[in-house]
């Protein structure tokens, strides 16, 4: 392992954004720690084996152990100019083989990948099945009773807006602001059609829960997705979820989703969209 406490001197100036898919079922999350195997981890060691810079690096978000992503964005800046696709293809060349960057861009100097974004997208997969599930296994949550999705997407519209969400989740600093805004929130059924176009209850069956908001609470994504869970499968109401939001910081903090059926699915900047379709330059 590389040693990564090394500080960045001030001529780094040639700054890029790194756009990156990584399947987290074997990271202990994204954030550096010691002993234990982490993205960041990994995408520092890459980075100084392609480059032989010691870097900082700044992130879109911290995602948790067992989570993926789709569009993460990591900020680093070199000392030496690169050609993105010359850049990305050095850096993927180290990488391990669940994590890869998709795209590389130059960014100005002061860019920062969590303070310059200007909303982050979120997924969660659920498998409403009782059979145990081969594929989907460390990518969605399996729940054995099937989802009333209807009454999922009449919940789910208690909580478009700004509102404070204290009770989804904790400020990532001591102290800080649980309102955030959720710009849309949608709940959908991925389902097979019979022959006659009419949708059949099928084990395959998956229910996606797509959230875009300005920023996230440490769990919010995760506690969102066991709230619906929860009144898909009867034990709660839309009531009941938008009472969460009337007096949050009284209401009992909710339990979360399992971090394995959440999916950090895009990131938004005044000047390109990570996760959507990026391409190197």
């Amino acid at each position: 392992m590389l040693d990564h406490a090394t500080e960045v001197v001030s001529e780094a100036t040639h700054s890029y954004a790194l756009t990156l898919e990584y399947d987290g079922t074997r990271f202990s999350g994204w954030q550096r720690q010691p002993g234990v195997r982490t993205v960041e981890g990994a995408l520092l060691d890459a980075i100084a084996a392609a480059t032989g810079e010691q870097v900082r690096l700044t992130a879109a978000g911290r995602t948790d152990a067992g989570a993926h992503a789709h569009g993460q964005v990591a900020g680093c800046a070199l000392h030496r100019a690169w050609e993105p696709r010359r850049l990305r293809a050095a850096l993927n060349a180290h990488l391990p083989e669940d994590a890869v960057v998709l795209d590389v861009r130059p960014v100005p100097s002061d860019f920062h990948a969590r303070f310059d974004a200007r909303t982050r997208t979120y997924r969660y997969l659920v498998a409403p099945r009782a059979e145990r599930a081969a594929v989907a296994r460390d990518h969605a949550w399996r729940v054995a009773r099937q989802l009333d999705v209807e009454a999922m997407r009449r919940a789910a519209s208690q909580l478009v807006g700004t509102h404070d969400f204290a009770a989804f989740g904790r400020s990532p600093r001591a102290g800080g602001s649980t309102v955030r805004t959720i710009h849309a929130l949608s709940v959908s059924a991925h389902v097979l059609p019979d022959p006659d176009g009419r949708p059949v209850a099928d084990p395959r069956t998956v229910v996606t829960i797509d959230v875009t908001a300005d920023a996230f609470l440490h769990g919010m994504m995760r506690a969102i997705a066991a709230t619906l869970v929860a009144v898909g499968d009867g034990r709660l109401d839309a009531p009941s979820v938008a009472s969460l939001l009337d007096a949050p910081r009284t209401a009992r903090r909710l339990p979360i989703a399992p971090a394995h059926g959440l999916h950090q699915w895009a990131v938004t900047y005044d000047h390109f969209t990570a996760g959507d379709g990026d391409e190197c330059r």
